[in-house]
């Protein structure tokens, strides 16, 4: 798929899709951080809407702006986000990044610490699959990897091995939990076409539809 396709897709007539916390049956629950709510999409349709276009069932945007894995496991305690998990048939699930690099201590740790506070972070998403499966025991769940969105910085190559180590870390640990998926995206936001144009950070929908894409092939 290229980036060509967001055009000749958003060309169509099709009912745009909701990113309310509406109720879904059978449907698709996109939860978690910026990456999950769509943030840098000069479309405003992110994953969630890209998803809805290509799979044609019910998706729910539930991502929040700067979300940690606090954040999901205290959204998971409201009763409605309950009843919608336990309806999903697919969670689509990003968290980690703001944990592993969301503020200039996370920063500090993520450089001179790398390992250990991504073994903490792994700890806390290990928490929130759990809490995941507590409700909805069948759902499959694709957690989605990291990105480099800073191609041009001094630290690209470190940021790249970062990311890498991180996705592995992600694989390995989830290698013998049935229904849990591991999206890798990291090799789709590599050109800078697909970053997005408002924020220089977050994927662009050109972005976001390879994304999406991605998911929905294995639907």
């Amino acid at each position: 798929m290229v980036c060509a396709a967001v055009t000749i897709s958003l060309g169509t007539t099709e009912r745009e899709p909701s990113r309310d916390a509406g109720f879904v049956r059978s449907g698709v629950i996109v939860l978690g951080d910026s990456v999950a709510h769509g943030a840098g999409d000069e479309h405003g349709l992110g994953i969630s809407g890209w998803l809805s276009r290509y799979s044609r069932v019910p998706v729910v945007n539930l991502g929040v702006n700067g979300a940690r894995t606090a954040n999901v496991r205290s959204m998971l305690r409201d009763r409605s986000v309950q009843s919608q998990v336990r309806s999903a048939s697919l969670i689509v699930l990003s968290i980690g990044g703001n944990d592993l690099y969301g503020d200039s201590v996370a920063r500090v740790l993520a450089r001179f610490m790398p390992n250990i506070e991504q073994e903490i972070t792994m700890v806390k998403v290990h928490s929130v699959v759990a809490s995941l499966r507590r409700l909805n025991p069948t759902a499959r769940i694709d957690i989605l990897g990291l990105y480099n969105p800073y191609h041009h910085s001094t630290l690209t190559a470190w940021l790249d091995e970062q990311v890498n180590r991180w996705d592995a870390r992600l694989i390995w640990s989830f290698a013998s939990s049935p229904q849990v998926n591991i999206v890798r995206i990291a090799d789709l936001l590599r050109r800078d076409d697909r970053i997005s144009p408002l924020d220089r950070f977050h994927p662009a929908s050109c972005g976001y539809s390879l994304i999406a894409s991605r998911i929905a092939a294995a639907m």
